[in-house]
């Protein structure tokens, strides 16, 4: 399952460490070779055949983005620590919704038709709230939204976002986290524009370093949001502000929420019961008080008789103790 997701992803978003490190690090939990190796195997041939039929280039095309003064970092960190502030309360959001949806006595596929309504009745108005909203994404990358349509055109997907998934419906939360990511970033990117005068930012480029920030706080997974950005734009000089906002938006989020925007849906389904275990685990429970003590003068029968009658596991915990007198 775990090496499908992660084609899944690579193969999307033309993405394939990506694909891999989100797989290991949100849902199974370890970076270990035995877990990694088989993810990154398929991540390479699922993002290889999906390049035979569309090509190598990267997912967005943006403008060359550069950092020219050391100073022009500040905002990118206040841009991360922004995001991680605004990530737990969309968490919060999602949850909240679902449980109320949850506590209405209706058929799975009333509450379905209702989100369907909503999504409907806001893309009447907008239509760019619909789909994954790669073309809105594209736009604010190249600088082709006026800041007052892009704010309210947020406001709409994070409505159309919360109505579809509290209602149940199938659908999910990671291109619409990119989304509002990018928007946020847009926006703060605009704010500083005016704040700053004739030091002028690029917006487009907050908007991508948005993206990363928000995913990395929403998911508690920044080593992979700093991979996701990197190989969806292959543009490396956008790099250093990326790494810094995600570190940012990603202690700040944990700080107040400590569950990841997929941290309920892991639950449900049973995925990491392995990893609370033995994070609940103490010494005491896997210690053996009085561990069986065999002389050294016993003959084979005697020590056969003993396995025999504790018939202890072969389980790590198993202790035999041979005293020396």
């Amino acid at each position: 399952m775990g090496c499908g997701a992660a084609a899944g992803i690579a193969s999307a978003y033309n993405a394939p460490i990506a694909g891999a490190v989100f797989i290991a690090e949100i849902v199974l939990g370890s970076l270990a070779m035995e877990i990694f190796g088989p993810l990154v195997f398929s991540s390479v041939i699922a993002t290889l055949t999906v390049r035979g039929f569309l090509g190598p280039d990267p997912l967005y095309k943006i403008p060359a983005f550069q950092l020219n003064r050391n100073w022009e970092i500040g905002p990118y960190l206040l841009l991360g620590l922004s995001a991680g502030l605004l990530a737990p309360w969309f968490i919060r959001l999602l949850r909240a919704t679902e449980e109320w949806a949850g506590r209405i006595a209706a058929p799975v596929y009333i509450k379905m038709c209702v989100g369907g309504l909503i999504v409907g009745g806001l893309a009447i108005l907008h239509p760019e709230v619909c789909g994954n909203g790669y073309s809105v994404v594209s736009g604010v990358l190249r600088g082709e939204w006026l800041w007052q349509a892009l704010a309210v055109i947020l406001i709409f997907k994070v409505l159309a976002t919360t109505a579809t998934f509290g209602s149940g419906a199938v659908g999910g939360v990671f291109t619409p986290t990119l989304f509002i990511g990018a928007s946020l970033g847009f926006l703060f990117g605009t704010g500083t524009n005016h704040l700053l005068g004739h030091f002028s930012v690029n917006p487009s480029a907050f908007a991508l370093v948005g993206m990363g920030a928000f995913l990395a706080a929403a998911t508690h997974a920044p080593i992979m949001a700093i991979v996701m950005i990197f190989e969806i734009t292959l543009d490396y000089q956008i790099i250093l502000p990326l790494m810094l906002a995600c570190v940012v938006a990603y202690y700040t989020s944990v700080s107040i929420e400590k569950q990841s925007i997929y941290a309920e849906a892991l639950k449900r389904k049973g995925a990491g019961d392995y990893r609370r275990q033995l994070a609940e685990l103490h010494v005491r429970d896997i210690m053996k008080p009085k561990p069986l003590t065999i002389s050294p003068k016993a003959g084979f029968s005697e020590i056969a008789e003993k396995f025999v009658q504790t018939r202890w596991s072969s389980s790590p915990e198993t202790s035999y103790t041979i005293p020396s007198r």
